[in-house]
């Protein structure tokens, strides 16, 4: 009998949510805050989904009320702070900043007890949340989901913007087996469970479903929703074959700018595809300390020590197979016929980063390495079999191997693996021997992506092994050098790029064009230090480039220019030459005095430099310049003096961060 009260009285507040929703009860309190003026973070933000509230005890399958304040609280604790749907849209179409710790909180099925029970916790912790729901269960039958007469007051509340997870939700396919499908991830099949439906016919369903699941939030909203959540997770991309895939994603494309269709992982990184985006779903029965440990589990990092502690951390993300480590040993072991493959959460943002690994191919297997994964056709890897070595990219349909290098006919063991990776150039050293004399050439394609490792043969059968992992990122590292000389070999891994005098292409353009030849064997960009010039000036050094003393060096290893904003009274000017330099396919870097940092900050002038050179590092004075740079500019490309050890030969700059 109290059970059945229960429901009566579950019921009684669904049916009162109706009127709830219209009530100005939902919209008191603060309003969310969002200090974009003040937001300087570009690296990316975390993304939690909460499936459905309830105020009982005993549905397991949906969190309660009580616990979903706990873990606001715990979230705003920890310093998180929510964005909007639309704020992510900006982060990845316009690279606009975000918070630090920036959180995409997500309620996922349009369910009134989602609103109405999470709005009084939203409310205390000024948090915003984005609401997905089905087009066709705003005009269904179902007093538990939003419908069309609620969905206004909902979007016109500060606490919430609305969003889309398609508009049919009936499965299709249903078989009395239990067999089913979702209804865009397959064809219809007919009464002998073949498919009854064309090629040409599906991509017209799926079109008018994209095109109902706009069109009925924006009827009832007046406005357009910007996200998209694509169920099943992990299909779309993954698994779903590629002439079902590709009018989904053209129709995807075409009516939303983001979408998430990954599960799992909580993290998004600037390097993601916003239309491909991952949510990690909080377990209605974890706990607020448990909510934390997951997130920072999947949070970017900079170093790993080994792989013990990787695993205990739960930071692999296996995708097939399984993974364990013994100490400084990790194996990776197929399972169902399917080759091993596991990513390290955190690795994904590494752009510079030293890695050493110790490998272990079998006749039948061999090993890889990524170094650069972002999906299934985008990719750096390493693979190592009994007899070579391949450093392999794939950007795309094709694989194309980029280097080999053959071990020795009587090589017997593990390959020792070190790895220098530079912006677009890869330093590979085997069994303690450089590989190659000069960088291995990367495509700016695969520019980031996460650490990985896994295993390929024709059985795959047995564990694929490594040991002694090494994995450390840098960030970037400059010299101003008066010769190129001067600059230390030795410190020279670890150097991401040098500034060479504007008289390097005169005063000894052969010694300085060898220098440059040795130092871009260990993956060093050259830039020249143009700063005093005017746009003429440095117009007229490309042209000499092209055709000075050594100019096949110069002109294939000068990256770029550096120069100053102090020479130009007129930032637009500035702005102008960028864009030529970019045009012509050149970097350009603006050097800063504390007058000129000041200037930038107070104008208007949208200058798009590939990096900032500050000239001594921000004091407390110029805190709210920097705020405002930091807004504008990505603060990864913002470099600081520090005294170098020969304040005469070199200026040494490090990323701040």
């Amino acid at each position: 009998m109290r059970k059945l009260l229960r429901y009566i009285l579950q019921y009684a507040i669904l049916g009162a949510a109706a009127y709830l929703v219209h009530q100005t009860a939902f919209t008191r309190g603060t309003p969310p805050v969002f200090d974009r003026a003040n937001w300087s973070q570009r690296d990316g933000f975390v993304a939690l989904g909460v499936g459905g509230l309830t105020i009982r005890d005993d549905v397991p399958a949906l969190m309660t009320k009580a616990r979903l304040r706990e873990h606001l609280q715990a979230l705003v604790k920890a310093g998180y702070r929510t964005i909007t749907s639309e704020d992510v849209r900006a982060f990845y179409d316009e690279g606009k900043p975000l918070p630090e710790k920036a959180l995409y909180l997500m309620f996922e099925g349009g369910r009134k007890d989602s609103v109405l029970f999470s709005q009084p916790t939203l409310q205390e912790t000024g948090y915003h949340a984005s609401l997905y729901l089905y087009g066709g269960h705003l005009k269904g039958w179902n007093r538990f989901f939003i419908r069309e007469s609620e969905v206004r007051k909902v979007a016109e509340n500060p606490f919430w913007d609305v969003n889309s997870m398609g508009y049919n939700w009936a499965l299709i396919n249903v078989t009395p087996q239990g067999g089913y499908a979702h209804y865009l991830t397959a064809r219809i099949n007919g009464p002998d469970g073949k498919p009854a439906e064309t090629q040409e016919q599906f991509g017209a369903r799926v079109a008018e479903d994209f095109r109902l699941a706009a069109g009925s939030i924006k009827d009832a909203t007046g406005v357009a929703p910007v996200g998209y959540l694509f169920i099943p997770a992990n299909t779309l991309g993954v698994s779903m074959p590629q002439d079902l895939a590709r009018p989904v994603e053209e129709d995807l494309d075409k009516h939303f700018p983001i979408a998430f269709t990954r599960v799992g992982e909580s993290y998004n990184n600037r390097e993601k595809n916003p239309r491909a985006l991952t949510r990690m779903q909080i377990g209605p029965d974890w706990t607020p300390e448990r909510l934390l440990l997951e997130i920072e589990s999947r949070m970017p990092r900079s170093r790993f020590l080994d792989f013990a502690d990787s695993v205990r951390q739960g930071l692999w993300q296996v995708t097939a197979g399984s993974v364990a480590a013994d100490g400084a040993r990790l194996t990776l072991s197929p399972a169902g016929g399917k080759a091993p493959f596991a990513l390290l959460r955190g690795s994904e943002g590494f752009e510079n980063f030293l890695c050493q690994v110790k490998v272990y191919p079998t006749a039948e297997d061999t090993s890889l390495v990524y170094l650069r994964y972002r999906n299934a056709g985008s990719f750096v890897r390493i693979q190592v079999s009994e007899d070579r070595v391949l450093v392999q990219e794939k950007n795309g349909t094709s694989l194309n191997t980029v280097f080999q290098y053959a071990l020795s006919l009587d090589h017997k063991g593990p390959v020792a693996l070190e790895c220098c990776v530079k912006s677009n150039r890869l330093l590979l050293r085997v069994d303690g021997t450089a590989a190659s004399t000069y960088p291995i050439p990367l495509t700016a394609d695969t520019s980031r992506g996460s650490f990985g490792l896994g295993s390929r043969g024709e059985k795959t059968r047995q564990p694929a092994l490594f040991a002694d992992l090494r994995l450390t990122a840098f960030p970037p590292r400059w010299v101003q050098t008066a010769h190129v000389a001067d600059v230390n070999l030795d410190d020279s891994l670890i150097l991401t790029a040098m500034m060479l005098p504007a008289d390097s292409l005169t005063r000894d353009p052969v010694g300085d064009a060898a220098a440059m030849v040795a130092l871009s064997s260990k993956g060093v960009n050259a830039f020249l230090d143009m700063t005093g010039a005017d746009a003429a000036r440095v117009t007229e050094t490309v042209r000499f480039v092209k055709d000075a003393p050594a100019s096949l060096v110069f002109a294939k290893l000068l990256r770029g220019f550096v120069l100053s904003l102090d020479a130009f009274p007129e930032p637009r000017d500035l702005a102008a030459l960028l864009d030529t330099l970019h045009a012509q396919g050149l970097s350009a870097a603006v050097r800063l005095t504390a007058a000129s940092a000041a200037r930038l900050a107070a104008s208007n002038v949208a200058l798009t430099p590939d990096w900032l050179l500050f000239d001594a590092p921000p004091s407390e004075e110029d805190a709210e310049e920097m705020i405002t740079l930091k807004n504008r500019f990505d603060r990864a490309r913002m470099l600081y003096r520090e005294p170098g050890p020969d304040a005469d030969a070199a200026i040494f700059y490090q990323g701040k961060g």
